[in-house]
């Protein structure tokens, strides 16, 4: 819930419902439902919510959130902003009968999946849907990991588990933006978030 000491309210239920429509997207893309002609309306989407979380991650920066702010810019930075210019990138270069290259792409999505993988635990200290949605999201990675590498599953085993991870994300994301939004406005607990696994201090 927002504090009165912030000098704003807080914009994570935004942020969250951005990750939300990046998530649908992004297991409309694996389960192919959304096709390759779909490229520049994907970018479009997700620029918008790098907007959101960009946001989000420079005030929970300012406001001392050390693991809540490096998320949200990681979120914002890479699975917004660099995917969407990936797909507007991917779009021109079809366009115009250009190859583009995607060699570098299983490299950063490996640093990323360890990255949140060891910023996880990070969450302990707050609510319990939001390390599971957490957790849902180091799986959708590793699975991208394992998906773009073609190593140790087919595709189409390692598609549909990330996929299915990543839907999940975006439904704890609307959950925990309704919690936000309607728990800090009636001042109550109408939508439970659960209390932190581990108190510190």
């Amino acid at each position: 819930m927002s504090d009165s000491s912030h000098s704003f309210a807080s914009p994570a239920p935004q942020a969250l419902g951005a990750l939300a429509i990046a998530c649908f997207i992004f297991f409309g893309l694996l389960t192919g439902k959304i096709g390759e002609e779909s490229r520049l309306a994907v970018a479009c989407w997700l620029f918008g919510g790098f907007v959101c979380q960009f946001v989000a991650a420079i005030i929970e920066l300012k406001d001392k959130s050390l693991a809540g702010g490096n998320v949200m810019l990681l979120f914002s930075s890479f699975f917004m902003l660099v995917t969407a210019l990936i797909n507007l990138a991917e779009f021109v270069c079809h366009a115009k009968g250009v190859h583009f290259s995607m060699a570098s792409d299983p490299y950063a999505w490996l640093v990323l999946a360890i990255v949140l993988t060891l910023f996880t635990p990070a969450y302990l200290v707050g609510s319990p849907v939001f390390l599971v949605a957490l957790i849902c999201a180091d799986t959708a990675l590793w699975f991208l990991v394992i998906l773009k590498f073609k190593i140790l599953l087919p595709a189409s085993v390692a598609a549909p588990i990330a996929a299915y991870a990543i839907l999940a994300v975006g439904i704890f994301g609307i959950y925990l933006a309704t919690a936000n939004i309607i728990n800090t406005t009636f001042k109550r607990v109408i939508f439970p978030v659960g209390r932190p696994l581990v108190v510190v201090d």
